[in-house]
Formats: C-alpha cells, structure tokens, sequence
C-alpha cells in the first residue's frame, strides 16, 4: 500500500465564468465524440460535441460547426452540458493551444454568445 504525499494546492478562490444575466442563458445537452473540458467552445458534428482543435502551422483554426461552450467537463460518449447563449469572461475559456479568445470572439457572438 502507497501513500500520495505530492504537493498539492488548493484554492477556495471563486471561479467566475458567467459574466452577466441581462441576456438569458440558453443549454443544451449533448453526448461528446471526445473529451472535453469545462468552458471549452466545441463544435457539432454527426450530432456529437467535439473540442476545437489545437492550431499550429499545418492546422488552421476552424470555427465550421461551432455549437457553443460546454458547462461542465466530459469524457468521451458522455452528456454533457452546453451553453447556446450568454455572457462570459474571455479569460475563462478553455482553449486549445494556439488559440485566442479573439479568435473565436466573432464566432461565438453570432451564435449569442458575448465574451467580456
């Protein structure tokens, strides 16, 4: 029998991610094709949510599919919660490497979803 005696820390600091109500917050629930972390924007495909890809010098960003930003974290095959419509902190998404909020900034707002 092994002990865990890593170092770890914790935080009691809030975690804020919706940043207003005056727009109503829409959800959905989909299964994930993939794992996906919480805050992430994912995209739809054959009626699954995946994560966005990582973008580096052979894969460009696409944002083809955007769907909305999940709520919670999901492993593969997994419902999982989604945001269709809100205000969020920018500095809250979980993105990929290689991305920016700015990036998918526009997207976003067009599905109804403002990032602040």
């Amino acid at each position: 029998m092994s002990m865990d005696l890593e170092r770890k820390i914790y935080s009691t600091a809030p975690e804020h991610f919706i940043a207003g109500t005056n727009i109503g917050i829409a959800k959905a629930t989909k299964k994930a094709s993939a794992a996906v972390e919480a805050h992430a924007p994912v995209l739809l495909a054959d009626g699954k949510v995946k994560p966005i890809a990582k973008v580096d010098g052979s894969n460009p960003l696409s944002v083809t599919g955007l769907y909305g930003i999940t709520a919670d974290s999901a492993a593969a095959d997994e419902e999982v919660p989604i945001y269709l419509t809100g205000e969020f902190f920018a500095d809250g998404l979980a993105l990929p490497e290689g991305v920016k909020a700015a990036d998918v900034e526009v997207a976003l707002r067009n599905l109804g979803i403002f990032l602040k």
